[in-house]
């Protein structure tokens, strides 16, 4: 019986830790039902199930405000090869599917070597991702490679899945096409390939040296310019998914701080107490 008891204790931890995980997926899955009225009407002004209207000529002007031109297209055209991928394309399918990995990773890491950093990053995920998918569903907007395909801006070409021909792992690519296809098409602001990046390297930033500081920083570097040549998002996606994250981070910090110096204000015998809040 105490065997049983131990393992249903556990299972209870490990449920009520990694709840939030499964929150994250139901975010995402709202936004996208929310969206599902712009997934064939794909035109500026069009309105969600919550009357929230399609944005795409704003992310085109604010990247063109910024550099004269869009980025994606200048990218593609000195990058791009329809007929042959290179190596850089290589690298831009690895950086762009790391997304789907780094979190669970971190989180599966945190879990068995640092419970109260794991339950921080678990809340910093959570956080982030209630941001997107809320802008999601008030500010829809579409990818550079929608404005792509309908003729709005120069020529364009999704081409987050290239590489993987490359590397000869067609299968690969095939999965994260089907995955594309009945992902929410509408979300792009802010980017949480670049957010999620970001996240990584602010969470660990205060106590890391400076040659990993160095690796962390390149990390949403080069998810940014990845998301930005392979057409998935626009520059000012990008920026507004790292001030998403550095805005997590120093929101859950600001918070963390609090309950120590909360903590500071109690008797030695109530501090147990105050550490399970």
């Amino acid at each position: 019986m105490a065997e049983y008891g131990r393992v249903l204790r556990t299972a209870a931890q490990v449920r009520a830790v990694w709840l939030p995980l499964g929150l994250v997926l139901m975010a995402y899955a709202a936004a996208s039902l929310v969206n599902t009225p712009l997934r064939d009407d794909i035109r500026q002004g069009t309105p969600n199930l919550l009357g929230f209207g399609l944005h795409i000529d704003e992310p085109v002007s604010a990247d063109k405000w910024m550099f004269g031109q869009l980025p994606t297209t200048w990218l593609q055209d000195r990058l791009y090869s329809p007929s042959s991928p290179h190596w850089y394309d290589a690298v831009a399918a690895a950086v762009y599917i790391s997304h789907f990995l780094v979190i669970p990773a971190v989180a599966m890491v945190l879990w068995s070597t640092n419970r109260r950093r794991f339950r921080s990053w678990i809340w910093c995920v959570s956080l982030l991702v209630a941001v997107g998918t809320t802008t999601y569903i008030i500010y829809p907007m579409a990818p550079p490679w929608t404005a792509g395909e309908l003729g709005l801006v120069d020529p364009m070409t999704r081409i987050s899945g290239i590489g993987w021909d490359f590397l000869h792992l067609d299968a690969i690519g095939n999965l994260l096409s089907q995955a594309q296809l009945a992902s929410n098409p509408v979300a792009a602001m802010p980017s949480m390939h670049a957010a999620s990046a970001a996240l990584v390297a602010a969470f660990f930033w205060g106590a890391a040296a400076l040659w990993k500081r160095v690796l962390l920083a390149l990390y949403p570097v080069a998810m940014g310019v990845t998301l930005v040549y392979t057409g998935e998002h626009y520059v000012v996606d990008v920026i507004a998914g790292c001030l998403a994250a550095g805005a997590v981070v120093i929101g859950w910090q600001l918070v963390a701080n609090r309950k120590r110096a909360r903590r500071r204000g109690f008797p030695p015998d109530l501090r147990t107490v105050a550490d399970r809040s």
